[in-house]
């Protein structure tokens, strides 16, 4: 173990422009989410400037808060990286009190966010016809499993069984093996992207047309859709493609080859141009360019297993930063094949200030990966980090919707901050 973790060796981050507006300041959004999938759609929506409120159980709250260790501060680096920039309000929905105070938040809210199962919401008396009766003008995201009107609705799913029924984990792997799952959880980003593409949609039709909607996406329909190019390709021609390892089965040279005193890159020269940069650049091998078994790609194709114990080969000669530096100048495209780590701390990795660390108010940091977009004018929200459970209690409660002590009590009364009863 290291004697302080890596996040420490990563600088604060640096305050965005004093002023400059955010994209989607004003806009008030629920979140009934947790997991990947719902927690990372509402993040993305926060770090545009819309102010979340995370709805979560009394007691326990989103389950990934328990996913330690590892801990930072107290908190499961899972939970705090999907939930920055949130408030936290804990409610036992399953009460009368419960759904009293939703529904005020309701009234005052632009969307919702849930991926609950399907019909969860619905006998909890929150789903999207008893809540746009509140604010007709609502915009209701649900993201599903398998879709709510399909024969699966009631399954459970996560994302390595999707990888596996869509087809997806099909293309993994080496062509004598098993298929396999990704190493990171793909459907879920993947599904997160389209329901916040969805909400962002959902909200332009709105300015539009004044209407409200329900929103819906099925992490099922996100699984299939990132296949690509290759459902195309089989409607076209009735062959399911083969799983083709590092390489690929339209282009060489595509693959990954080891080096000199360790360390592996990956080369991806799929366009002439590439490859002709390849060989004289990096290779320092102009001859193969002319040579009638690698000089189009189809003969290169033809002559892959030739052409790639060549270039394994010369790779093995020297060490990975060699090859690396003489890609770059001849700009060649070829990356080193990091670990999760050494990403990281790379120096592009640092250059773009993709890792930093943030305060908390009242002490203590956590670290930060910062988001992808970048935007001239609207830039993303200060970073703020996740939200201790039930943190933002009183400030949603008695500054948000102006409850008063008589009506705190009378929410106590009805349940409203009770942790669920269980039952057998």
């Amino acid at each position: 173990m290291p004697e302080q973790p890596p996040y420490k060796s990563f600088p604060f981050h640096t305050p965005r422009p004093s002023g400059a507006p955010l994209a989607l300041a004003g806009l008030r959004i629920l979140d009934f989410t947790r997991y990947l999938a719902g927690p990372w759609c509402t993040q993305t929506l926060a770090d545009m400037g819309a102010e979340v409120i995370k709805i979560e159980a009394v007691g326990t709250g989103d389950e990934t808060r328990s996913f330690q260790p590892p801990d930072v501060d107290g908190e499961a680096p899972y939970f705090i990286g999907l939930n920055r920039n949130k408030k936290s309000l804990c409610l036992n929905l399953a009460s009368q009190g419960g759904v009293s105070v939703v529904m005020d938040l309701v009234a005052a809210a632009d969307v919702i966010v849930e991926n609950f199962s399907p019909g969860v919401m619905s006998r909890l008396g929150l789903d999207y016809d008893s809540l746009k009766a509140v604010r007709p003008d609502l915009i209701y995201c649900a993201i599903t499993a398998y879709g709510s009107d399909s024969s699966y609705a009631g399954q459970p799913g996560f994302d390595s069984v999707f990888q596996a029924e869509s087809g997806f984990a099909s293309l993994t792997g080496e062509p004598d093996r098993l298929p396999m799952r990704t190493g990171s959880p793909v459907v879920d980003i993947a599904t997160s992207m389209n329901a916040t593409s969805a909400v962002l949609g959902a909200l332009v039709a709105r300015e539009r047309l004044g209407v409200g909607q329900y929103v819906e996406v099925s992490m099922f329909d996100t699984a299939v859709t990132l296949l690509g190019y290759q459902p195309m390709n089989y409607l076209a021609s009735g062959e399911d493609p083969v799983r083709q390892g590092n390489t690929a089965p339209v282009a060489t040279p595509i693959g990954m080859f080891e080096t000199a005193e360790g360390g592996a890159i990956y080369v991806s020269c799929g366009s002439q141009r590439s490859w002709v940069a390849l060989a004289e650049h990096v290779l320092d091998r102009p001859d193969l360019v002319e040579h009638p078994d690698y000089a189009d790609n189809r003969a290169r194709n033809r002559n892959r297993d030739a052409l790639m114990g060549l270039i394994a080969e010369i790779f093995l000669s020297r060490p990975r930063d060699h090859w690396l530096r003489k890609a770059f100048e001849g700009r060649v495209p070829i990356g080193a094949v990091r670990t999760v780590g050494e990403a990281l701390d790379a120096p592009l990795a640092r250059e773009r200030s993709l890792v930093t660390r943030i305060a908390r108010d009242e002490g203590g940091e956590v670290p930060n990966i910062a988001s992808p977009f970048r935007f001239s004018e609207t830039p993303v929200a200060e970073p703020v980090p996740a939200p201790r459970l039930n943190a933002d209690a009183e400030t949603v409660l008695k500054g948000m919707l102006g409850y008063d002590a008589a009506r705190l009590d009378a929410l106590s009364e009805s349940g409203a901050f009770d942790a669920p009863q269980k039952t057998d």
